[in-house]
C-alpha cells in the first residue's frame, strides 16, 4: 500500500511539471510567432524602401546610353 502511494505521488508530481513545461512551451511558441510576424513586416518594409531608393537613384542618375 505504501509503494502505490509513492508511485501515485510521483505521477502527480511529474504530471504537474509536465503541465507547467507545456504552458511555458506554449508561451514561447506564441512569442516566436509574434517575432516571426513582426520580422516579416519589417523585411517587407525594408524591401519596399530599397525599391523606392533604387527608383530614385535611377531617375536622378539614369544609366548613360554610351555604357
Amino acid at each position: 500500500m505504501k509503494m502505490i502511494r509513492k508511485v501515485l505521488k510521483e505521477i502527480q508530481k511529474l504530471e504537474k511539471e509536465k503541465s507547467l513545461k507545456l504552458d511555458a512551451k506554449s508561451k514561447l511558441e506564441n512569442e516566436i510567432a509574434e517575432h516571426t510576424t513582426r520580422l516579416k513586416q519589417l523585411y517587407s518594409l525594408k524591401n519596399e524602401y530599397e525599391k523606392i531608393e533604387n527608383g530614385i537613384n535611377q531617375y536622378f542618375n539614369p544609366p548613360s546610353e554610351n555604357a
